[in-house]
């Protein structure tokens, strides 16, 4: 396979993973705005969104390149992180990057990955 090619599958898992990541944010604030859920329901609804959307990063790109895909995950999940922390700094101001909350964030979408990536068929 032609190193282009799997710059361009990593590039396709991320775009896909954050198309899902839109979807279902958009999905989880109509639920909190409906049911006036607190902050911790959305806490929990962000981070599965998270862990869901590298779980599909990890699925796409495990099947298009098919040959080490638990590491392939693993690099899209460690990818989805840094873009989301990285636009985060950039939009929020007195950001906390190493913050309890975000530490466990980047080992989640390590795993969702690396999880996506060993479920790729």
């Amino acid at each position: 396979m032609e190193p282009g090619k799997k710059g361009l599958y990593v590039v396709q898992s991320l775009v896909a993973a954050y198309i899902v990541t839109g979807l279902l944010l958009c999905l989880l604030a109509f639920i909190v705005y409906q049911s006036n859920a607190g902050m911790k329901t959305a806490s929990l609804g962000i981070t599965l969104t998270y862990i869901f959307a590298s779980i599909v990063a990890g699925m796409i790109i495990g099947k298009k390149i098919g040959k080490r895909r638990f590491l392939w995950g693993f690099l899209v999940g460690v990818l989805y992180f840094a873009i989301l922390t990285s636009i985060s700094v950039v939009f929020q101001k007195n950001i906390v990057i190493f913050s309890t909350e975000r530490i466990t964030a980047f080992f989640l979408c390590i795993a969702g990955g690396t999880l996506g990536g060993m479920l790729a068929i």
